[in-house]
């Protein structure tokens, strides 16, 4: 004979589960996760992109907050600009841009031209200054 099943929880609760309707329950692709490997310190930035990203340092007395704040890794120091670099999506790919920094930005060892974009790859180096990212595409959402 079947028992009922067990009351965990004898409290009534007000809270009802969300009906928000989010990208992903419409269809639409999931963000892409980009992980940046700051070489220098054997730490990675992990964060998901479905929008452009700045990449830089935060000085909040200035009213400088990038998405990506590279500051606790030594990035003053590192030579990186506060709006160092814009990553942004083009269709299926991702694209990577140097905000006409102070220091200049190097794709697998090669000068950026500023403002230009440039398709960013799985394993892609990127130096923003003196400081050395390696790209990691976590999650695809074309794949």
């Amino acid at each position: 004979m079947p028992a009922d099943t067990r009351n965990l929880n004898n409290r009534q609760t007000d809270t009802l589960a969300s009906q928000e309707i989010t990208s992903l329950d419409m269809g639409m692709p999931r963000p892409w996760r980009i992980a940046l490997r700051i070489i220098q310190k054997e730490n990675r930035v992990i964060f998901d992109m479905s929008t452009p990203m700045v990449i830089g340092r935060m000085v909040p007395e200035m009213g400088f907050y990038p998405d990506i704040d590279l500051g606790p890794y030594n990035a003053e120091e590192l030579g990186v600009s506060r709006q160092h670099l814009t990553l942004k999506l083009d269709g299926e790919r991702i694209l990577a841009m140097d905000n006409n920094s102070a220091n200049g930005t190097l794709l697998n060892n090669e000068r950026m031209i500023p403002r230009e974009d440039y398709p960013i790859r799985d394993g892609d180096e990127i130096s923003l200054g003196l400081m050395k990212l390696q790209v990691e595409l976590m999650m695809n959402p074309f794949n």
